[in-house]
């Protein structure tokens, strides 16, 4: 008897030990995270990831633009990452990584789009040398008669911003008034200290569209910040210089650099001078924006070495010349003289420089208003794509 029960014991015994060492085997960890992948849009946004575990585990990721709203956790469960806005056009891709104490690892990859480059605008931008408003007694081309053609032709041009010039204080004044509903007018007078005054230049822009800042203005000299009789030769004497200013389209945030120019009369010193214009637009333009000069700049464009055109070319591009025949409109000539219909010579240019900005049509306008001429200059723009 005392032997069965001995037996019945050692049985119960290695039951017991069995059922305690069975306990003691640790249960295999699993790990696995939903999605495996995500395709994450260019903007800022919020990204969900099923975690199934039956363990502990860490969470990481190396990426600054990817915040994690846990950093461990164990057994089942849903995190969040944050991915923040990608500024760049090209795509990027981070790696989060989910691993056990045990060493089990799941990653998710996510790419992330770039940014959507910007369409753009495209600004009409250009030059204008209206005829000073005391030269003509004749009865067809008097300031009085022919003002009305003016108004015609400006605004048929539809500039967005354009450089003007001979502007006397009548035209300013009639400027001033009879376009006040669709631009706004800066002038500089080389004529006069502060810069106010007869026998002027400017720039004009369609007020609701843009805003001006940075306005400045320097004679074509030595020394540009004083007035100076500049022009001096067999072709008369005279004082000239620039203004300048920097544009910025409301609606895109889009800026640009744009000066004005009359070029000296006296070939000599037109060469002489060009210089002084590169220097400015160096001075003035500290920040590298897309670069426009426009103007009457008294040269023919023949790109003699040493003449103000080629000086402008070494630094701007032309537009007319950046242009193939099928995107040019009306004819090369921007002079008419009053006398003719298809120009005499090119006087009137605008030129362009920097990235972000690329012509796409030159037009010189030639319409005439009853047979008559507006200006004894056609005016001149040219369409440029900005991104």
């Amino acid at each position: 008897m005392r032997s069965a029960w001995r037996y019945i014991l050692f049985l119960m015994a290695g039951v017991l030990l069995s059922s305690c060492q069975g306990n003691d085997v640790p249960e295999e960890e699993t790990l696995s995270v939903s999605p495996g992948s995500v395709e994450a849009a260019a903007a800022m946004g919020s990204y969900k990831l099923e975690i199934s575990s039956n363990a502990r585990w860490r969470v990481s990721s190396q990426e600054s633009w990817m915040e994690l709203d846990r950093s461990s956790g164990h057994d089942n469960a849903v995190m969040t990452v944050r991915v923040y806005e990608n500024k760049l056009t090209t795509p990027r891709e981070g790696i989060v990584t989910v691993r056990t104490d045990g060493g089990k690892e799941a990653s998710v990859t996510f790419t992330q789009a770039g940014k959507e480059e910007s369409a753009g605008i495209v600004l009409r931008l250009g030059s204008y040398n209206l005829r000073m408003s005391n030269l003509d007694k004749d009865t067809d081309n008097a300031w009085d008669v022919r003002k009305e053609r003016l108004k015609s032709s400006i605004l048929a041009c539809d500039f967005d911003v354009f450089g003007i010039q001979e502007v006397s204080s009548v035209t300013q004044a009639w400027l001033d008034k009879e376009l006040a509903s669709q631009y706004s007018f800066c002038y500089f007078s080389p004529y006069n200290k502060d810069g106010k005054g007869d026998r002027a230049q400017g720039i004009g822009f369609k007020k609701t569209a843009f805003t001006l800042s940075d306005w400045h203005f320097f004679w074509a000299c030595d020394t540009p910040d004083t007035m100076t009789e500049n022009d001096t030769g067999s072709n008369g004497n005279y004082k000239r210089g620039g203004c300048c200013g920097i544009l910025t389209h409301k609606a895109s945030g889009v800026r640009f650099f744009f000066m004005n120019n009359h070029g000296c009369l006296n070939s000599e010193c037109n060469s002489q001078y060009a210089p002084v214009y590169i220097q400015q637009e160096k001075r003035f333009n500290t920040s590298g924006l897309p670069s426009i000069f426009v103007g009457d700049m008294n040269d023919r464009g023949t790109g003699g070495e040493g003449s103000a055109y080629a000086t402008y070319c070494s630094y701007w591009t032309d537009s007319f010349k950046a242009l193939d025949a099928s995107s040019r409109k009306g004819p090369a000539a921007t002079y008419n003289g009053y006398s003719s219909p298809s120009g005499k010579y090119r006087l009137d240019y605008v030129f362009y420089r920097g990235e972000g900005i690329t012509p796409q049509l030159y037009t010189c306008d030639n319409t005439l208003y009853g047979g008559l001429y507006a200006s004894d200059h056609f005016p001149v723009w040219v369409e440029f794509a900005f991104k």
